[in-house]
């Protein structure tokens, strides 16, 4: 417990692989496929903001539980009754998305209106993120955006996962030109 803006702020410290067990950004019930996609995205985007750049500077954290913000953490409740997220998190152990050999950002949201993603550049002015291109969003068959619109289609990847795309492959359709790898 700290003093953070005069308010008095719990804060878990924990391991990055405990973290991602209570993670809610994909739920128990999707496709193990979807959720080891979601669960590699969730550690790159946790890793970036440890190692490379503060989302909350001058805070005593990396990371908020507030989904508006940050993350969807839930802790050990979800874990419990999460037992493919838990395996997911297992299975994808250490693997996170490079760009030129660098951990990249790895933004991510729950769906387009079913015609394309938006690129980095066209939401955020990003012009430092080439992977972060737009692309068809064809298999999601939402009619109206929700999130961003950057990076990984959570319903696209619900239905390429379904369709039998492996984690790998979502990644690599969403990301442009990156690579999965332990580091």
């Amino acid at each position: 417990v700290q003093n953070v803006d005069n308010q008095l702020v719990v804060i878990n410290e924990l391991p990055m692989g405990m973290y991602l067990r209570g993670l809610a950004e994909a739920t128990n019930s999707e496709p193990i496929e979807k959720i080891r996609t979601v669960t590699i995205l969730a550690r790159t985007y946790a890793r970036w903001y440890m190692e490379f750049e503060e989302k909350f500077p001058g805070k005593p954290y990396n990371l908020d539980d507030n989904p508006d913000v940050s993350q969807k953490y839930l802790g050990y409740g979800l874990e419990s009754r999460a037992p493919n997220v838990v395996q997911a998190v297992a299975d994808t152990a250490g693997l996170v998305v490079t760009y030129d050999n660098k951990i990249i950002k790895t933004p991510y949201f729950s769906s387009t209106d079913g015609t394309s993603t938006r690129s980095g550049e066209e939401v955020w002015g990003w012009t430092h993120t080439p992977y972060l291109q737009s692309v068809s969003d064809s298999l999601c068959e939402a009619t109206y955006f929700s999130g961003h619109g950057v990076g990984l289609s959570g319903c696209g990847a619900t239905a390429a996962a379904e369709n039998g795309s492996s984690y790998e492959e979502i990644i690599k359709y969403y990301y442009q030109d990156t690579e999965i790898e332990v580091k």
